[in-house]
């Protein structure tokens, strides 16, 4: 099972459970359990100040069409929606959440697992944040077989999930790393640092890759879910927008040890941001939350909104690239 997250007609998001299912012919699709609606924390009912279970009416209709059913897998489903309080009794309880059962198997030494590349360069980068996946492209580790036996639309929904996890700093390096751009600049030594790479050449690859991969059946006839939009398929835009409209071309892009780097001059942050109040704002907080917060906490409450504002659930894509700025700029306010 999996959490997906769609528009209706009226351009909302709504939550669904759905799950992957096996064809005839061979290939994986997804199908719909159950409607979540807007606000999947309806469902969750909680125990006094340390405890909580999925609603049992939306437990039974999900037991009764799934193909298999785990409840340990159902609550992993609304985790993201769960009290951060409680949040954090759990994890100190149980020292960090457990996978749910079969989740992975032990990698074969030697045997290289077979998915798709740019899953592969994904999952990499999300594991080890490094630009250079070159040493570990043959190993067989465990998490890369996240994607088996999932539909496409199961595997974007995981990654994408995933993908919140990464600090606004460390998408530059991962937009870089997923669309194989080092390989277009071999056999220079400098191929895996993308900022002394020229912009339009590293824009021309990024587009050669993207198209690539908008057109390449054995990604998206991998059970992906038909779309009525032309063009770049909606699995493969939100990378569109990172990329052009946040973290290569927009006005923070340039952001380098502390300062912003414009057409060859340095400016500090605050000539920049000279609003503090309008980030606290958009994260929700005020200055005495602010000034109270660990960077944990800080993060926790940048998701949350995130999870809101995604563009791929249905956010307004401005708004998040404002979230990103506030969640930025706060951050190396405080220094971290």
């Amino acid at each position: 099972m999996y959490l997906a997250h769609v528009k209706d007609k009226t351009g909302k998001t709504r939550f669904v459970i759905r799950e992957s299912v096996k064809g005839q012919d061979g290939l994986y699709r997804s199908r719909d359990l159950f409607d979540l609606g807007e606000d999947p924390e309806i469902f969750i009912k909680y125990v006094g100040p340390k405890g909580f279970y999925i609603d049992p009416d939306l437990e039974d209709e999900v037991r009764s069409k799934a193909t298999y059913f785990d409840y340990r897998e159902l609550e992993e489903l609304f985790w993201p929606f769960l009290d951060p309080e409680i949040k954090i009794t759990i994890e100190n309880f149980s020292h960090g959440r457990s996978s749910p059962k079969g989740r992975y198997r032990r990698g074969i030494k030697g045997q290289k697992i077979d998915i798709h590349p740019f899953d592969r360069r994904r999952l990499l980068f999300l594991k080890f944040g490094q630009i250079n996946i070159e040493p570990m492209w043959e190993h067989p580790f465990p998490f890369l077989e996240l994607p088996l036996n999932k539909s496409r639309d199961e595997i974007e929904h995981a990654i994408g999930f995933m993908e919140l996890e990464l600090r606004p700093w460390e998408m530059r390096g991962y937009l870089y790393t997923i669309f194989n751009l080092p390989e277009h600049f071999k056999p220079r030594q400098s191929r895996f640092i993308p900022e002394v790479q020229d912009l339009n050449q590293m824009d021309s690859f990024f587009l050669e890759e993207l198209c690539k991969l908008n057109n390449d059946p054995t990604y998206l006839d991998q059970g992906a879910r038909e779309t009525d939009h032309l063009g770049v398929h909606p699995y493969l835009r939100k990378y569109l927008i990172y990329y052009f409209d946040i973290f290569f071309h927009s006005k923070g892009a340039g952001y380098i040890g502390g300062r912003f780097r414009t057409e060859g001059t340095y400016r500090e942050p605050s000539a920049i941001h000279p609003n503090e109040d309008e980030y606290l704002a958009i994260l929700g907080i005020t200055k005495d939350e602010f000034d109270s917060m660990d960077e944990q906490e800080l993060t926790r409450t940048f998701r949350k909104k995130a999870l809101k504002l995604h563009p791929d659930k249905g956010g307004d894509h401005e708004n998040f690239i404002r979230l990103k700025e506030a969640y930025t700029f706060l951050m190396r306010r405080k220094n971290w």
